[in-house]
């Protein structure tokens, strides 16, 4: 919330309050709510997208630690994503306003698409035609 405080100079200010989350280097788990997951059973692998802006990626198979990596380009909520192209590739729509395209497997951002003015909530996918 902003206030306006006068300054001994008569001059009005604006105050702001700025926050910021301090983390850790790697954080193998999510700070918020869950909106989507999306499994790939030929990789034994299980996205994650979350409210905290972070799509994580773990290993099915591995129970004592299932964490891979995480893959951090959005800057508000994650609200869904796909698993497309045979699991190659990882669509995600998220409230910053863009849809990316992911390489799922090393799980870095090819693509961004900024056509949205508005937060993108969901994505659908036609699977026979490879359409998003």
């Amino acid at each position: 919330m902003a206030m306006h405080q006068r300054h001994p100079s008569g001059i009005s200010r604006k105050k702001v309050q700025v926050s910021f989350v301090v983390r850790d280097e790697v954080e193998r788990y999510h700070r918020s709510g869950i909106n989507s997951l999306q499994f790939d059973p030929i990789n034994s692998r299980l996205y994650s997208a979350c409210r905290d802006s972070i799509i994580r990626i773990w290993n099915t198979k591995n129970i004592k630690d299932p964490y891979i990596q995480s893959m951090e380009h959005h800057t508000d909520w994650v609200n869904d994503i796909v698993l497309c192209c045979g699991g190659r590739n990882l669509i995600s729509a998220s409230s910053d306003t863009t849809v990316k395209v992911w390489n799922a497997y090393k799980g870095f951002c090819m693509s961004t698409l900024r056509t949205h003015k508005d937060y993108v909530k969901a994505l659908a996918y036609a699977k026979d035609r490879e359409q998003v």
